[in-house]
């Protein structure tokens, strides 16, 4: 926390030279697109560079789609062929018994792209827990304590959205304010 923001800690917390484990999860999720629009990107590896790991900062609509449109490369048959394989896994989402009696927390989609193929996954499942019985979530729902809702399919909407936002460059002006770097990314190798 203290290597991101060294004013976020309390006073208490300082002096305790600790947080609890929920004070860090909000205040990381506050600092990234997390809250906003459900989702957060990790990192990302474009062809030709290093990988991209510290994007724990990139959160407002316009820097989640600047990074992802830095991670597309312009490529529209990519983009096309990314949005219908992630509304294909929305919809079994939303017909899925399983998930409907699921609470999915930390799940990630892993999305890997070359000259012919375009593949996504969502993986990570070691946090999904089965709901107690006769208890359902839709996974858009607004979290509460004790609902369940961790807003697996808003991040969805939200993602899926964004893909569509990105505009090709091949037919768009040049000079559409998409040129400029990500504030606040370092890459490592």
């Amino acid at each position: 926390m203290i290597a991101i923001d060294p004013t976020a800690p309390t006073e208490e917390e300082h002096r305790n030279k600790a947080v609890t484990k929920l004070r860090y999860m909000q205040f990381r999720e506050l600092q990234s697109s997390t809250c906003s629009q459900g989702f957060r990107i990790e990192a990302m590896k474009c062809r030709g560079s290093p990988p991209v790991t510290d994007l724990k900062k990139v959160k407002s609509w316009e820097e989640v789609l600047h990074t992802l449109d830095m991670f597309l490369g312009g490529r529209e048959d990519v983009r096309q062929r990314l949005l219908a394989r992630l509304c294909e896994i929305r919809n079994k989402i939303e017909q899925s018994e399983y998930f409907k009696t699921r609470e999915v927390i930390g799940s990630s989609l892993f999305i890997i792209y070359d000259d012919s193929k375009v593949g996504v996954w969502l993986i990570d499942f070691a946090k999904t827990n089965k709901l107690p019985e006769g208890k359902t979530v839709n996974h858009r729902t607004p979290w509460v304590q004790g609902n369940y809702e961790e807003g697996l399919l808003f991040g969805f909407d939200r993602f899926i959205s964004i893909i569509e936002n990105i505009r090709n460059p091949h037919t768009e002006n040049k000079n559409d304010g998409f040129t400029k770097p990500i504030p606040a990314v370092s890459v490592k190798s």
